[in-house]
């Protein structure tokens, strides 16, 4: 776990002047005679002082180093680096930490942050190279007075803090980044690895009830790679939808049993509006998605989707504004469609280029999957992890500037943090894949194109196939 370089200089060194403040007493062994034990108190034996510092030279009026060691091995560290060094500190004959205490003789792991006050000795370390060792004397009451902690009893205004640094090997901050994008996509596959193996399980059980079924009806579909077993029964003309094209379709939905869950015919035989939906984008179950996939404009065909590839293990609760009945867990669903049209969609990338253009907006990064985001305010706080709950504040803007949402605007009635288990889809892909980027206290802005938001599934003040943008503020970080 990464921590705050401050840490060497602010919190801890704190906590260790408080601890070794306080009389700490050993009890002796008794002797062969019966002498009552005798109390030693640590104020009873002091350590031998330090040896004589080298000469020092001034980084300021606060801070003095000595650079003992100097290899000049590689660059010095940066802001968002990541260091490994040994570090000892002292003041007035204590010892106030030291690392190969703490971590068992191996070096301690920081992420540089930007010094934020004269006696932070990270503006010294930021002379440094692997290989170097370095004194370093800071002023004390001025350490405490920037992390505004009171002085101990036996610090005074004018004592000096000193460090003994060794400076073991540097990652930098791009290195950094790449290593966290890939442990969470390690989490995610190791997620879906799991989830896959029960879909194989449920997916032999569907894979009976429908053999059976197709037997007792006659029926030899085709099945796919997925299990999804299908027919087209109509021929259309022209290309086959790719993913993000708008599609509109004729359907109908049933169960084995021939119960009907949703349709574009009503009660009566007549035609409702056609549904549209973006393929590839959650706007229908992946197995009708999969379906789709083989049919082009004006074709025909029927689906026969195993339940992992329909609602799955949760089912569906009825949706009245489509006229759907609910779905039980683990159902089989049959899906009778017709290709009405499909349209090819805009290019939201370009869009989102336009954008920054247009607001002079540099150093937005792309992911792999097509989203951006820029880090507004740096942090060096802890980066969550699949599975932890995570706090957030966030605001919500299309592309035009008009705002659809926050949680700390109250004209939209929920000025309470947000909270989500990250990488558990209870939110947009395009969060998940974003606030895993974040540490606790960073401040970013999400642009998330609509296949990592809501698709073809508008939502209020968020018509279908929008491109989002978010300012965000990962506020905590909630261990499972």
């Amino acid at each position: 776990m990464l921590q705050r370089i401050t840490f060497l200089t602010a919190f801890a060194v704190a906590a260790i002047f408080t601890a070794y403040g306080q009389t700490k007493t050993i009890q002796t062994k008794p002797a062969t005679s019966p002498v009552k034990p005798q109390a030693i108190t640590m104020q009873q034996a002091p350590p031998p002082p330090p040896p004589a510092l080298p000469a020092m030279k001034k980084l300021n009026d606060k801070l003095e180093y000595a650079l003992v060691v100097d290899k000049k091995t590689s660059p010095n560290p940066k802001e968002g680096d990541v260091i490994k060094l040994h570090m000892t500190s002292a003041c007035n004959n204590r010892l106030m930490y030291s690392s190969m205490q703490s971590n068992k003789g191996k070096p301690v792991e920081f992420s540089v942050n930007k010094p934020t006050f004269k006696s932070d000795i990270i503006n010294a370390i930021m002379l440094m190279t692997p290989g170097d060792s370095m004194v370093c004397s800071a002023d004390a009451s001025d350490i405490f007075t920037n992390i505004k902690k009171p002085l101990p009893e036996f610090v005074k205004k004018g004592d000096k803090m000193i460090y003994y640094l060794k400076l073991i090997s540097i990652k930098t901050a791009a290195d950094v980044q790449k290593e966290q994008q890939a442990n969470f996509q390690k989490q995610m596959k190791e997620q879906m690895a799991k989830q896959q193996a029960e879909m194989k399980k449920q997916n032999a059980a569907d894979d009976k009830k429908l053999a059976a079924y197709f037997t007792k009806n006659g029926l030899v579909p085709t099945k796919s790679a997925t299990g999804v077993y299908y027919t087209i029964t109509q021929n259309g003309e022209g290309p086959t939808p790719k993913k993000n094209d708008k599609v509109k379709v004729k359907y109908t939905v049933k169960q084995l049993d021939g119960k009907i869950i949703e349709s574009t015919l009503d009660s009566n035989g007549k035609e409702k509006p056609a549904f549209e939906f973006y393929v590839g984008n959650r706007g229908i179950t992946s197995g009708a998605d999969e379906l789709i996939s083989y049919m082009n404009k004006g074709s025909k065909g029927t689906a026969y989707v195993p339940s992992s590839m329909a609602y799955g293990k949760g089912g569906s609760p009825a949706n009245p504004l489509r006229s759907s009945k609910a779905v039980a867990p683990n159902t089989i669903l049959i899906y009778e469609m017709e290709v009405v049209d499909i349209e090819v969609p805009k290019d939201e990338d370009a869009a989102i280029q336009k954008y920054f253009k247009e607001k002079g907006i540099t150093g937005a990064q792309k992911t792999s999957s097509g989203m951006y985001y820029l880090i507004t305010k740096e942090s060096e706080g802890e980066q969550p992890k699949v599975n932890d709950k995570v706090v957030m504040n966030y605001t919500g803007y299309h592309l035009d500037g008009t705002k659809f949402d926050s949680n700390v605007d109250t004209a939209f009635h929920h000025v309470s943090p947000f909270e989500f288990e990250l990488g558990k889809g209870m939110v947009i892909k395009g969060w998940d894949e974003g606030v895993a980027l974040l540490k606790k206290g960073t401040k970013a802005t999400f642009f998330i194109p609509s296949n990592l938001a809501y698709g073809s599934s508008p939502r209020p003040n968020i018509p279908a196939f929008s491109t989002l943008l978010f300012d965000v503020e990962l506020v905590d970080i909630k261990k499972p």
